[in-house]
């Protein structure tokens, strides 16, 4: 077995920018050319061998990043060798021959190593956009299922699957003991079994949070590896190996690892069931959300914490919603409702929307308020008692004016879009009715997530902090790999927004010469 400085060394040479001849940028230009993998007459010369090339750049890679994480776990190495792993194959299949006899199996690969790479919004558009028929095994269909987080999906196809007598125990047994058994079909048909069994294992861990079904899961995948490495089997040894760290991924970053499991004090009662309940309504949904992106893992470990004012700035679709929801579900569970506080009417309706998709299976009440800033009494009625009140600036404020008590048994306010608070006309109004709220004799009490796609930076990003966190130690939470939203071009060439990298967070010190009280 190799060692972790040999695996260390070798992907960190492997890895170099341009390597190879600048094989993974010759690659991208030869796939964005090909159409049903035939390249035009008039193509410039950019290697023989290039598809050869590329496919053992990428088998190489890939090796040595499973290796070196299955002996160190995941770091910043195994994370670039996975991801220009993924560009080798996502070269390999992109234009490719319809017919091709491999379509499926590197499809799977380039899909599982950006997966593993943390891009699984683009390990998702590589199946998302193929065509059905892509010539693949039982194993790697399943791992397609699962990349999608079709779970409903994956749950019958493994079924299907594990109930067909020709798979079963008795049917092998007699396929073994004929005149001349076909070895190499028997086997393929046990690795594939064996792969679909441990999915059905996993799925039933990601619904019941049980950690002795992801051991099985792993026992299992480990005895197809073992099993296809004695076989010579190659394909279903990259997907049985594949698979095993794609659970392991996805398992480490599962709600049930990241959700706390103790209660928050005075939750005791209400805390355990809101959280099965919370995590079985987004594992049921059509496509399952059982998982923490790496853009949200920081901001939800923070967000878990009911004594923590939070600014948050994470990109558009960077999964600003569920680190709210989170945030709220630690409130609910108190008994204290939860106020959100949107600058827009239609972005009031659509978190009215997303909220109470979320709340809704959980017995909360969901109202937003939002039109002219006059009180109706249904919109008084609304904000009094409903367990989640979601409402503009201008209508929040006309309502306290009217009667400061209405949010008393609030527990959260949540600032969305918070770069809105500022100097111009509409964001004055905003700004006011933060600070009203911050003065607030029981604001201690109360607790204030500030979230934004876009927020100021410098002096002026540490005084916002400060002043959500009321000169509170603490700072801005963002991760490092989602600071900027603006897209980058990655190995590939390909424009991507990347939202997954390092989840480590910039701390911003509170200044008590702030530019931003000076306003105030």
């Amino acid at each position: 077995m190799e060692t972790i400085d040999k695996l260390t060394a070798f992907l960190a040479n492997a890895t170099v920018d341009g390597v190879l001849g600048r094989l993974l940028y010759r690659g991208t230009a030869w796939s964005l050319m090909r159409e049903e993998g035939v390249l035009p007459a008039h193509a410039p010369p950019l290697g023989a061998t290039i598809e050869t090339d590329l496919a053992e750049h990428g088998f190489a890679l890939l090796r040595g990043a499973m290796a070196l994480r299955a002996q160190g776990g995941p770091s910043e190495l195994t994370g670039k060798a996975f991801e220009r792993s993924a560009n080798a194959f996502e070269a390999l299949v992109r234009n490719e021959d319809p017919d091709a006899p491999n379509r499926g199996f590197r499809r799977t690969i380039a899909a599982a190593a950006y997966h593993l790479a943390g891009f699984s919004a683009v390990a998702y558009s590589l199946f998302k956009e193929a065509a059905e028929d892509l010539n693949a095994s039982p194993g790697e269909a399943a791992i397609r299922h699962l990349i999608l987080r079709d779970l409903g999906q994956l749950r019958g196809f493994v079924r299907e699957w594990l109930d067909d007598e020709a798979h079963s125990d008795e049917h092998i047994a007699v396929a073994l003991t004929g005149d001349e058994p076909d070895i190499d079909e028997v086997l393929s048909t046990i690795l594939n079994t064996t792969i679909c069994r441990a999915l059905a294992y996993f799925d039933f861990a990601l619904e019941t949070g049980e950690p002795e079904l992801i051991e099985s899961a792993r026992e299992l995948l480990d005895t197809a590896v073992s099993l296809a490495d004695n076989a010579e089997n190659v394909p279903l040894w990259w997907i049985s190996n594949l698979c095993r760290h794609l659970i392991d991924d996805l398992w480490q970053h599962s709600l049930h690892q990241n959700l706390p499991t103790d209660p928050p004090e005075g939750t005791e009662e209400k805390y355990p069931v809101l959280r099965r309940l919370f995590i079985s309504s987004l594992y049921a949904r059509k496509t399952s959300e059982v998982e923490l992106w790496p853009s949200q893992r920081e901001a939800a470990q923070r967000s878990t914490d009911v004594t923590d004012d939070l600014v948050v700035a994470l990109p558009t679709s960077a999964g600003k919603t569920r680190v709210a929801e989170i945030a709220a579900l630690m409130t609910l569970a108190s008994a204290r409702r939860v106020l959100i506080v949107t600058p827009l009417r239609a972005l009031s309706a659509q978190t009215e929307r997303s909220f109470r998709r979320t709340f809704a299976p959980l017995g909360f009440s969901v109202s937003s308020l939002y039109g002219a800033s006059g009180l109706s009494a249904g919109d008084e009625d609304a904000l009094r008692t409903r367990e989640i009140i979601i409402a503009t600036p201008e209508k929040l404020d006309f309502a306290l004016r009217s009667d400061p008590t209405l949010i008393d048994d609030v527990g959260l306010i949540v600032l969305d879009e918070g770069h809105m608070i500022g100097p111009s006309e509409r964001e004055i109004r905003y700004e006011t009715l933060v600070q009203r709220l911050l003065r607030r004799a029981d604001a201690a009490d109360r607790r204030i997530v500030c979230l934004s796609a876009i927020l100021p930076s410098g002096d002026e990003l540490s005084d916002l902090t400060a002043w959500i966190r009321s000169d509170e130690p603490g700072g801005l939470c963002v991760p490092i790999g989602a600071r900027h939203a603006s897209a980058s071009v990655d190995s590939l060439g390909v424009a991507r927004t990347h939202c997954s990298g390092s989840t480590s967070t910039t701390t911003v010190r509170s200044s008590t010469n702030s530019s931003w009280r000076k306003l105030r």
